[in-house]
């Protein structure tokens, strides 16, 4: 009971099940796999990075700004000088009172002896304006001989003396006693605002190797995505084929167990009627079984493809597939896909720009043994707490040549060439390995067609057999073991028949992985036709008129079709890992191209 509610469910839940095709599910996987998106994102950050370092040769502008508060106000204390200070400043005030003195008294002899002079002129009849005139110019023509009386009177050199005596010692008193021999540099809350420019002129071709770097790693990140989807495309691929065959061995197994339901049905009546022993309605009865629990794994094994596949393209829809279990004709030959895949092949493009990269990082280390040159400039915009000694602009140049750094710069250049020259050595191992790969899977194609060709005719020859026990048991010549055993063995046929159609298309896949180009599948398998159908097995006849012996052998049988769709799935897993291995050490990112997952693997062993 529990059995025929599983299976009606099953039925079910294929009835409404949404048709998807394998260029719809390779579509889906694109736009919704979170892996695929993950590495998406990465080839963003990629170009981010590449932004940046083209902005290192343009020239850096910061604005910044700060308020500091510190103990104690930063003060000069000039005490030490006060003294000094006040001995020149007397010694200065000394000479200017004492040069003012004997400079007044010149003055004041001048003054008289030019106002006596105008009145002795005016006397002898000379205009006031004539009288001056004249008088000015006797006057000055005495004037030496007034100031020499001047500085030889003793009354003009006392007072003199007085006058300067005096004001020097004001001046000296009033410096010494002073207070303000402290001078105040910076107030104890402080704040600054300063523009600066800063414009790198040559770096030992740094940025430029930079740069360089930073652009093949876009283009490495791009080949790690175009690595990342054509692995989880393959693995889609995968797992769409091993829905297809689950689905399409539940038709073939459902067909049997018709027939076979047919035949009990038949041998029930040929039983009651006397015509065939208990054993052999016994015998039909555990070939019914076996093909009951075949159809249940059936159902059970489409079921977990089907969640395999729904888990890989981010949906909870339950889908069914359409696209036939059958491989296209090769465009190709094996040569043509070789040379393809060692052009396109993901992994190996990703090693080739991580050979770049090294080289980019050989000229970086280089540039240890150039000088660095740089202009710099800064303008402070808020002024006023500035010190004395602190400038309100500069401007000037830079030059930084490390000379020697005690030979870490030659470590980096021999540590540079040295991945280089293991990046080389493991891009020629990875060619071989590619080669090795697409030749694998070329052969296995071919192994599989050929098994094909060779099925058809086996296949042929069961048809006929089963022809022939049919009429022979409508004639009475054959027992219906014999009947069962043809329908289980063109059964297992078809079960062969469909596994070898199976590892054809994932050989040729794997080819298509090889050379990258698995997001094109869907488009070539548009135009491929469906396979043939299963053999219809004709309906039971007639009962034969003797009875048979019955036969417990094809017990075994029946339970060769569960087992064989195990194996298709299981293979792809393993075939692709070893061939690329050598492209996951040139870095983390790097990752080596993984073939398709080994999820379906564990699922068919499940089975």
């Amino acid at each position: 009971m529990n059995k025929s509610l599983f299976i009606a469910l099953s039925s079910c839940a294929v009835a409404f099940a949404t048709p998807i095709s394998l260029a719809d599910a390779i579509a889906m996987a694109k736009s919704s796999n979170s892996q695929i998106k993950a590495e998406k994102a990465k080839v963003e950050m990629a170009e981010s990075g590449q932004t940046e370092a083209r902005s290192r040769f343009l020239p850096q502008l910061t604005l910044t700004a700060s308020v500091t508060k510190i103990n104690d106000p930063i003060t000069i204390d000039l005490s030490s000088l006060q003294g000094p200070l006040a001995d020149i400043a007397g010694t200065a005030a000394y000479s200017k009172a004492y040069i003012s003195t004997y400079s007044a008294a010149y003055e004041k002899k001048y003054g008289e002896l030019y106002d006596g002079a105008v009145k002795q002129m005016m006397a002898a009849g000379l205009t006031e304006t004539q009288a001056k005139a004249q008088a000015k110019t006797i006057i000055d023509e005495k004037a030496g001989d007034i100031w020499s009386g001047v500085v030889s009177s003793r009354d003009a050199h006392n007072a003199a003396v007085q006058q300067a005596e005096t004001y020097q010692k004001a001046t000296s008193d009033q410096i010494k006693e002073s207070r303000d021999f402290e001078m105040k540099v910076q107030d104890d809350v402080f704040f600054n605002a300063r523009l600066t420019a800063i414009w790198p002129l040559f770096t030992g071709f740094k940025r430029t190797a930079a740069y360089d770097a930073a652009k093949e790693n876009v283009t490495a990140k791009k080949a790690a995505f175009d690595m990342a989807q054509n692995t989880v495309l393959m693995d889609v691929a995968t797992k769409y084929f091993t829905l297809r065959l689950a689905e399409e061995l539940t038709i073939m197994r459902e067909d049997t167990k018709k027939n076979l339901e047919e035949h009990l049905e038949r041998s029930k009546k040929l039983e009651e009627g006397g015509q065939i022993s208990k054993a052999e309605r016994l015998r039909a009865e555990v070939a019914l079984a076996e093909a009951q629990n075949a159809v249940e794994d059936s159902y059970r094994d489409q079921t977990l493809a089907r969640m395999a596949l729904a888990s890989l393209l981010h949906t909870d829809t339950s889908l069914t597939a359409t696209t036939p279990v059958l491989a296209p004709e090769n465009i190709h030959s094996m040569e043509e896909f070789k040379a393809l895949a060692l052009d396109k092949h993901p992994g190996l493009r990703q090693l080739r720009t991580e050979r770049k990269r090294s080289q980019d990082a050989v000229s970086a280390a280089q540039g240890d043994y150039y000088p660095m040159i740089a202009l710099f400039a800064y303008k402070e915009l808020y002024t006023k707490d500035l010190t004395i000694l602190e400038p309100e602009w500069a401007v000037g140049a830079k030059l930084q040549w490390d000379l020697f750094k005690g030979g870490e710069t030659r470590s980096k250049v021999a540590n540079a060439k040295a991945l280089d020259r293991s990046l080389a050595s493991m891009e020629e191992q990875t060619m071989d390995n590619i080669k090795l790969l697409v030749e694998k899977r070329w052969r296995e194609m071919e192994h599989a067609k050929s098994r094909l060709e060779s099925l058809k005719k086996t296949r042929e020859l069961a048809e006929e057999a089963h022809r022939s026990q049919t009429l022979a048991y409508e004639a009475g010549l054959a027992t219906g073991l014999d009947v069962v055993d043809a329908e289980l063995s063109l059964s297992r046929l078809q079960v062969a028949d469909l596994k070898a159609h199976y590892d054809a298309v994932i050989a040729w896949l794997g080819l298509l992985e090889a050379s990258g180009e698995v997001g094109n599948a869907g488009e070539m398998m548009a135009n491929v036709q469906a396979p043939v159908e299963p053999a219809k097995v004709s309906e039971p006849v007639a009962a034969p008129a003797q009875p048979v012996l019955p036969v417990v052998q094809p017990a075994a049988q029946t339970a060769a079709p569960v087992a064989e769709p195990s194996v298709p799935a299981a293979e792809p897993a393993a075939e692709t890992a070893a061939p690329v291995a050598p492209a996951a050490e040139p870095a983390a990112e790097t990752a080596a191209p993984v073939p398709p997952s080994a999820e379906p693997a564990a699922e068919s062993s499940a089975q």
